[in-house]
């Protein structure tokens, strides 16, 4: 079976990782010097973010040889949808003039009303402020009205790159033939689901168009563009095995969304609605049951995930560090890949970074250290639960295998048994402590006194 079939992904904004040289942000030698820890956490591969700056050649390669010794396949960022506001390309669009060829890389467009000083849609970025931003005629005329607008649904700062050039599907290409030469295992694409073609620039029909997950009525996002893209993508990599395409999919519909995992696309399309939902089970079991019947349906891996890195930490969002555990490993029982966002093995609180793209403070590597040492600790808990999924019985003998059998459980709680396998899992996200699933404990997010399942916890039983 392939690698990735049944791999924990680990994603890590570099510049919140940690930093080796002391300037107050993350950098690759910080990941670099942090490979025993996570080789130790027991993940598979990690999914780099960003990185700051250009590096070095030299320095990739030896993160890559490095990673490669410790066991880790590392995969990187690509955004084939968006640049920076400092690209020289973008650079190159606000000097020109309307209609030129470099503001045809892009979405410029002229303004609506009388005198043009409205925006072309009504559209909001995915982070809810507005999509568009106004630059001045060429020439710099004080007219509010003069000049055009230019799309950035991701917010501001990440300018929409326009899918119906040339230009930008040639970018792209060598993008991923360098990364591929480099020698990554794959790459992390970010927002496929953004990609924008041709529009007819309709206004959003729907009353309330704020938030990141994209619906059937959303005209700005789920576009035929995108999928595209994934597949010529997809072409590039089949003819290096083991090479792999990841992202997080924000859409809504889980019959949409398993499109982008389907045969000739994404090897991991990531559902990101348990990264949004309330800790509930019902909800929980809903969320999980229409996704697996979707992906089932169009022939993909499940892939799951409860972190938005560009959110709330996930204990933060879900009550605490208790609950974050209980929901990752009731994931991690699943079929499928999962998804990590990096620090909530630590179970870290947090809000959201101020800013869109922004980094969260750095990883205190001493809370990691002290961790370590304690058996009953978040990061002692991951390991182990990472270490069983790995290598027991239970989960190797249903690797492979995406059928899940629900049983009936108290209210508020879940309770479910792998496909091909005697693994039952239990979440309980109520206030009361419920019995336990008949089966011997194989492991347990918190305690379970007296043959009960406490608030807040997952249970694994064979």
């Amino acid at each position: 079976m392939s690698w990735w079939r049944n791999a924990v992904l680990y994603g890590i904004d570099v510049r919140a990782f940690c930093d080796a040289d002391g300037d107050g942000t993350g950098d690759l030698d910080g990941v670099r010097d942090r490979l025993g820890y996570l080789d130790l956490l027991g993940v598979d591969a990690l999914c780099l973010g960003p990185v700051p700056q250009p590096w070095p050649v030299p320095t990739w390669d030896a993160l890559l040889d490095d990673a490669r010794d410790a066991g880790l396949r590392v995969l990187v960022d690509v955004d084939p949808g968006h640049t920076g506001t400092g690209h020289d390309w973008f650079l190159d669009a606000v000097s020109a003039p309307a209609g030129s060829a470099e503001r045809e890389r892009f979405h410029f467009r002229p303004g609506r009303g009388p005198a043009g000083d409205e925006p072309p849609t009504d559209w909001h970025a995915l982070d809810g402020g507005p999509a568009w931003t106004h630059v001045p005629a060429h020439g710099g005329t004080g007219d509010p009205g003069a000049g055009e607008w230019y799309l950035h649904l991701p917010g501001p700062g990440r300018p929409d790159l326009n899918w119906a050039n040339p230009e930008v599907w040639a970018e792209t290409d060598r993008t991923l033939h360098a990364w591929i030469e480099r020698g990554v295992d794959g790459v992390r694409i970010d927002l496929p689901h953004a990609l924008h073609g041709p529009e007819d620039w309709a206004d959003d029909p729907r009353p309330s168009a704020r938030g990141p997950l994209a619906g059937p009525d959303d005209p700005r996002l789920d576009h035929d563009v995108g999928h595209e893209m994934l597949r010529t993508v997809r072409a590039e990599l089949d003819h290096h095995p083991d090479r792999i395409a990841v992202a997080r999919v924000d859409v809504a519909d889980p019959a949409r969304f398993a499109r982008y995992g389907a045969a000739g696309e994404l090897h991991l399309a990531v559902r990101t609605d348990l990264a949004h939902c309330r800790f509930d089970a019902t909800t929980i079991r809903a969320l999980v049951d229409h996704s697996l019947v979707a992906v089932r349906a169009a022939g993909a891996v499940p892939a799951w995930t409860c972190a938005d890195p560009a959110g709330p930490r996930t204990a933060e969002r879900l009550g605490g560090a208790a609950r974050a555990l209980a929901l990752t490993t009731a994931l991690l029982a699943l079929p499928g890949a999962v998804l990590l966002d990096a620090g909530d093995e630590l179970g870290l609180t947090g809000p959201a970074p101020a800013r869109p793209g922004d980094a969260r403070p750095l990883l205190s590597w001493d809370t990691a250290a002290a961790q370590l040492e304690d058996r009953e600790s978040p990061l002692s808990l991951y390991r182990r639960a990472l270490e069983l999924r790995r290598e027991h019985p239970g989960f190797v003998t249903c690797a492979g295998q995406h059928d899940v059998e629900w049983f009936g459980a108290p209210p508020g709680c879940l309770a479910f048994r792998r496909g091909g396998s005697t693994l039952v899992c239990a979440l309980n996200t109520s206030a009361e402590p419920v019995p336990l699933p008949p089966g011997d404990v194989l492991f347990a997010s918190g305690p379970t006194p007296g043959g009960r399942l406490p608030p807040d916890t997952t249970v694994w039983l064979v």
